[in-house]
Order: C-alpha cells, then sequence, then structure tokens
C-alpha cells in the first residue's frame, strides 16, 4: 500500500508582491490626478470665467432706462426702456452713453420673462431710426408688450442683435416699477375688446373663428422664428413683411392671415377695424 505523505493544517497563501505592486500603481495614478483637478479648478493660477452680460453696475441710461454692456470689452452698450401702456425701447450705444450706436435697421427677435422666469412672452423689436441715424441704419427700436405682461419685475432678453459683423446675446432687467393693478385691468380690458368686438372688416364669423381671446394669450409661450428675408414667392407677415410663421394664423374677413409673431396680429386687427380700405387679400401678402 502506497504511503501518504502528512500534511499540515490548510493555510490561505499570502497575497503576491505583483498584486500589491499592481494596487500601488492604481493609488498613485487616482492621487495624482486628484491632484490635478484641485488645482485646475481651485488653484490660484486658473483665470476666472468672464461674467455674463448684466445692467448691474451701470447708472441709469440716458432715456432713464437700465444699460447693460453688450460685449466682454464695453465697446458696445444697449438700454432698454420699458414705458407705460406697454411700449418697449431698445437704445444701442458705443462705448460711452453719449454716442448713439446705430446698427442695422432690421427687426430684432426678443423675449420678455416676468419676474420669476416661468412667464415669456415674444417681442418684436422694429427698427425707429433717430435723427443723427444715417439711412439704412437705427440707434432705437420699439416693442410693445400685452397688459398680462405688465406685473411685476421684467427682464428683455435678446437672442441676437448684429453689431459689427458679430452677434451678441444678452439681457436687461427693467429699471421701473410695474403700473398699478387698476391700470393693468383697465388695459387688459381694452384688449380683450379689440378681439371680441365687430369693427371694420372684422366681423363676428371671424371672432367665432379666432376664438374668445387675444392673440396674446391665445399664442402664450410660443417663440417666433423670425426672418427677415423672405424668398420670392413665400407668404410675408402683413405687417413686418418677413416670412410667414404658419403657427400664427387669424382670420379677419373670413379669411385666414399669417403672421410672423402675435403682436402683429395685434396691430393688423386694429387696422382692420379702423381702416378697412387698407386691408388685402391673403394672396397679396407674398414676396
Amino acid at each position: 500500500m502506497a504511503k501518504h505523505k502528512r500534511r499540515g493544517p490548510h493555510r490561505r497563501p499570502a497575497p503576491s508582491h505583483g498584486r500589491w505592486r499592481i494596487l500601488g500603481i492604481v493609488a498613485t495614478v487616482v492621487l495624482g490626478v486628484g491632484a490635478v483637478l484641485v488645482l485646475n479648478l481651485g488653484g490660484p493660477g486658473r483665470p476666472e470665467a468672464d461674467p455674463a452680460p448684466e445692467s448691474h453696475g451701470h447708472p441709469p441710461g440716458p432715456h432713464g432706462g437700465a444699460v447693460v454692456a453688450i460685449d466682454r470689452d464695453n465697446r458696445f452698450h444697449a438700454e432698454a426702456v420699458f414705458e407705460p401702456g406697454g411700449r418697449l425701447l431698445l437704445y444701442t450705444f458705443g462705448r460711452e452713453l453719449s454716442e448713439p450706436r446705430p446698427i442695422l435697421a432690421r427687426t430684432v427677435c426678443a423675449a420678455v420673462r416676468g419676474h420669476d422666469g416661468t412667464d415669456e412672452f415674444a417681442v418684436m423689436l422694429r427698427p425707429e431710426p433717430q435723427e443723427a441715424d444715417p439711412p439704412g441704419t437705427a440707434s432705437r427700436f420699439r416693442g410693445r408688450l400685452p397688459p398680462s405682461m405688465w406685473r411685476g419685475h421684467l427682464r428683455l432678453v435678446v437672442w441676437s442683435l448684429p453689431v459689427e459683423g458679430e452677434r451678441f446675446r444678452f439681457e436687461i432687467d427693467s429699471a421701473h416699477p410695474p403700473p398699478d393693478a387698476a391700470t393693468v385691468e383697465r388695459a387688459e380690458a381694452v384688449e380683450a375688446a379689440l378681439y371680441s368686438t365687430p369693427g371694420g372688416k372684422y366681423g363676428e364669423e371671424d371672432i367665432r373663428a379666432n376664438g374668445p381671446t387675444a392673440a396674446s394669450r391665445k399664442y402664450r409661450g410660443e417663440r417666433p422664428t423670425h426672418d427677415d428675408r423672405p424668398t420670392p414667392g413665400e407668404r410675408v407677415c402683413p405687417v413686418s413683411r418677413s416670412r410667414a410663421d404658419p403657427r400664427f394664423v387669424w382670420f379677419i374677413d373670413r379669411k385666414e392671415y399669417q403672421f410672423c409673431c402675435p403682436p402683429c396680429i395685434d396691430e393688423f386687427v386694429r387696422l382692420a377695424k379702423a381702416k378697412p380700405d387698407q386691408i388685402k387679400h391673403p394672396s397679396e401678402y407674398v414676396k
């Protein structure tokens, strides 16, 4: 019979030196990466990011509105003036506020947000040249807000303002307190009456087709994609002559018209009621 060698009690083999060496390398790499991140994110040698343009730090502008530098080098400034009655003015300046800076006279697509950031209304700022502005340019732009946007703190957001071949996005806060509640209620009643009462070429059938609401409420939250370069044959907005947006339609004289934004609907309904002879057939509003 074969003899078996007697074995001692079972013992777990000790970890090899190679395994400890690998663990040490991994730990060293992790610590090194962490140190690099700390130096890059919080170290004294990292330059701070440029702050976004804001209206803080500037005195009131020449027209009493809030001012913001729209570029990082303070070469260009803008002033927003929220006037009574929902009028909104945007002025453009150079490095100094005493120097109006005319830019290309095209409609500027923007928005106005409520104080809590949840409410937003699209606004088209149309050129309104000042006396010294060269032909084809403007240093003043005008828009209008519906009464529903008069309450509380407001902020103007300009998506893209072309200046000297560059485009700038900036925001400006309103500088004045909003009107009292009674003024807002009266303005809302006037807006409602514009759409709910017939007159001129705006009839009862149009009111039923459009629904019992103002354009600013019907299309609330819709952001226009303004395009002031329609191609030949495309439908254009009867007010701005920009490319018509099929989302923004309104019936007038039992015919469907397309607009570039809700504020243009306001203007066209007023025109249809006050000067009906100036209203053309929808087929004539083409590039």
